[in-house]
């Protein structure tokens, strides 16, 4: 059966990188996040969420002390848990928000978020919504978003004798370059590349991400919007250990680098350039109030306080977030805010916004 990647490249016997990773993500038929099962050990890859409830309880914690917001977004949520574990944390200590917000592409996600929603009976104490439109969405809100902006569709650059080159994929199913006018690209400068590159050195550049950024922030007038994902700013991103870009697939929860193979079976995703994002944001009137390793945050809102000593698990879970062996170190947290007055208070034990 002929699949609408297959189409397209008969059509236009070439398509760049990001729309080839579009597809194999998004798309209705083949892709990969329309699949059956992705996340926790049956799946494909585990998520913070679902290491430990008590990630999403130090995010509850955050949004309690901020106290200004009646509206929680989250954007890209997984199968549901980080929602689910908030909601039932804030519901316990009677802080819950009016509403809560989903904003997702995959309908299969839609659904297990729905089921997880309703098997803790959350309906019933807020409002919930599904949404597809930004415009649907309210212009004040608390903003969540975890491992969101590694999986935005990204084009593959590579530097070669002082000359940018951008990837296609042929009909063929392999990679072919042609020049590209990098320089020329409105947002080009915003990713800080070193003035150094290496000869062939490759790297990521995500329109996607600025779109979303741009598209979001005209419905969104006063918010704090938290994002956490694996990464780094663009003085650590940019080493020539990665001489060859950070694409990255995972599948059973093996990784390998060739996104060539295994169409729509396993996940591709990009390292993130936290320095880009932060100069995105900013363009679009966001203020960057921090930028710390994931262990840091957690620990700023105290996810040691609450957890059982006796209970194995749930300190292996602890360990695994915020130990910098596991996802402490790699994983970061990206703070903006937009239209919120500053209070002079302190949240986070380290903030390390000075790297961006």
């Amino acid at each position: 059966m002929t699949n609408n990647l297959q189409i397209l490249l008969t059509e236009k016997e070439k398509i760049s990188f990001s729309e080839y990773m579009d597809i194999i993500l998004f798309d209705k038929d083949i892709g990969f996040y329309e699949s059956e099962e992705l996340f926790g050990e049956k799946g494909h890859f585990v998520t913070s969420p679902l290491v430990s409830k008590h990630f999403s309880h130090s995010i509850g914690k955050h949004f309690i002390k901020l106290s200004v917001f009646e509206n929680i977004i989250e954007v890209g949520a997984g199968d549901g848990s980080l929602a689910a574990d908030l909601l039932i944390f804030l519901r316990s200590l009677d802080k819950l928000p009016k509403k809560y917000y989903f904003v997702e592409r995959s309908k299969r996600l839609i659904k297990k978020q729905k089921s997880i929603i309703k098997k803790n009976s959350l309906e019933n104490y807020l409002d919930i919504y599904w949404v597809s439109d930004y415009m649907e969405l309210p212009d004040t809100a608390f903003v969540i978003s975890n491992e969101l902006f590694d999986c935005f569709p990204t084009d593959i650059i590579k530097f070669k004798s002082n000359k940018y080159k951008k990837a296609y994929i042929n009909n063929e199913y392999k990679i072919m370059w042609e020049d590209f006018s990098f320089d020329s690209e409105n947002t080009a400068k915003n990713l800080n590349l070193p003035n150094n590159l290496p000869d062939n050195y490759i790297f990521e550049y995500s329109k996607q991400q600025n779109m979303f950024v741009s598209d979001i922030s005209k419905v969104i007038k006063k918010a704090c919007f938290l994002i956490f994902d694996y990464g780094y700013s663009a003085k650590e991103l940019y080493l020539k250990d990665r001489m060859q870009g950070t694409v990255t697939c995972i599948r059973n929860h093996q990784s390998d680098f060739n996104p060539l193979v295994d169409i729509g079976l396993k996940d591709i995703s990009a390292f993130v350039n936290y320095t880009f994002l932060k100069n995105i944001f900013e363009n679009n009137g966001w203020i960057t109030e921090a930028f710390m390793n994931q262990s840091n945050y957690l620990l700023s809102f105290d996810i040691l306080d609450d957890v059982d000593i006796h209970n194995v698990d749930e300190m292996n879970g602890i360990k695994k977030l915020i130990m910098p062996n596991h996802m402490g170190e790699v994983f970061k947290v990206l703070i903006v805010k937009k239209n919120i007055p500053e209070t002079g208070e302190n949240l986070f034990i380290k903030n390390d916004i000075i790297k961006l």
